[in-house]
């Protein structure tokens, strides 16, 4: 038969019998090897009216009760907020197609790090031989307006010797000047076209050079900007493009924004730029360090919030877009506050509560209340004192056993 837990009774009143609550029949299955229809009273024992749960030494190590200190810092009041890690649009390269063609290369996949210039996809295109031909075409005509120019020189240098002995009708002289000057008039205009022919073969990332095969340049090559990681791929060799269609997104990591939001009524607390500390859950006891570089001109009119825009480095590439972050942007004059691991702080019934360690095995129930986090700590500002050690790891086990289970009718 399953043994049964007493509630203390009050003086005058008959006891009340209460069925063990599960996490006991837990404990002392875990403590003593059996199951727990076979559970020795001594394991675990739980007075709800006092607050009061004790483990025996092999219950508290079977449920993994560990207890940390409470402890006095210098801390700052802070706005706190919950964020979204996201790309830096600043050092985001977003691809588009060029050219109507098709793809015939992509050499680069999601995750790979990519160097400034690098070839991230080729694009074959029948728009690129009429480029060429039109580059060839301007480069013939520069040539022949040069030639041009070069020869109506010599003729109005020679027309002014002449005229100068006398040998030469100055009205020569005149149509050897005109002459002179529609030449360069034809050589500044051919010169322009092939400045644009030039310019429209680097739109494409081709070199202009007169000696170029065109059919081993008529590829659209796509390059990175910038070293970066590849974020999206959105394209396979074969596929068909046009213009403006999305091929690749390529972003500089080492700097990343966090967006986040607050209720207006923080507005006041806050200014740009602002220190911010923050945490991600893939590393809850670190503390990383950003700034608050931007605060939204419109209020949400469903939210009453405000959009925030922090900027964080990231030089070790630990922290990645979508994470969730905790950020806390120090505000006003720093003070001495007690803090507690923020796994002893429990939710019951709308109160915070902590498990104060009372000696080898007995944890009391305490009403606190909390304040600002620090990192993977929270403010305890009122129900602790400094040095009081609390239950951490298995806290939620304590508040379990209290709670219990219903009535036995």
């Amino acid at each position: 038969m399953t043994p049964e837990l007493r509630r203390p009774s009050s003086a005058g009143n008959r006891s009340e019998t209460r069925r063990p609550p599960a996490i006991l029949l837990l404990l002392g299955s875990l403590a003593c090897g059996g199951s727990p229809d076979e559970i020795p009273r001594e394991a675990a024992m739980a007075d709800p009216a006092a607050g009061i749960v004790t483990l025996s030494a092999a219950g508290r190590e079977a449920a993994g009760i560990t207890t940390g200190m409470a402890r006095e810092i210098e801390g700052a009041d802070a706005v706190e907020a919950l964020g979204v890690v996201g790309l830096d649009e600043r050092r985001t390269a977003r691809f588009g197609a060029i050219v109507d063609g098709v793809v015939t290369d992509v050499p680069v996949q999601p995750g790979d790090r990519v160097a400034a210039g690098a070839v991230l996809a080729l694009i074959l295109s029948h728009e690129i031989h009429h480029v060429w031909a039109e580059y060839f075409t301007a480069v013939a005509r520069r040539d022949h307006a040069a030639t041009e120019l070069e020869y109506a020189r010599i003729a109005v240098a020679r027309a002014e010797r002449l005229v100068a002995d006398h040998a030469l009708a100055a009205q020569e002289l005149e149509r050897a000047r005109a002459d002179r000057g529609a030449a360069e008039e034809e050589f500044a205009g051919a010169a322009a076209d092939l400045r644009r022919t030039e310019e429209d073969l680097l739109h494409y990332g081709l070199t202009p050079r007169p000696d170029a095969d065109p059919h081993e340049n008529e590829h659209v090559p796509v390059r990175a900007l910038f070293a970066g990681a590849v974020i999206e791929r959105f394209i396979s060799p074969g596929a068909a493009v046009t213009l403006g269609e999305p091929l690749l997104v390529v972003s500089d990591l080492s700097q990343l924004w966090i967006g986040a939001e607050v209720p207006e009524t923080e507005l006041p607390r806050l200014s740009v730029p602002q220190p911010v500390d923050f945490s991600v859950e893939a590393w809850p006891d670190e503390i990383f360090e950003g700034e608050l570089t931007s605060i939204g001109d419109v209020i949400n009119p469903t939210t009453r919030r405000v959009t925030l825009r922090v900027q964080a480095a990231n030089p070790d590439g630990r922290l990645k877009p979508e994470m969730f972050a905790r950020l806390r942007i120090a505000s006003g004059a720093t003070r001495r506050m007690i803090v507690v691991p923020e796994a002893a702080v429990q939710s019951e019934g709308g109160e915070s509560v902590v498990f104060v360690e009372m000696g080898p095995g007995g944890f009391r129930r305490r009403v606190v209340e909390t304040g600002a986090r620090f990192g993977s700590e929270i403010e305890i500002r009122e129900g602790l004192a400094a040095g009081e050690m609390v239950a951490t790891g298995g806290a939620f086990l304590l508040k379990s056993a209290l709670i219990g289970l219903p009535e036995e009718e």
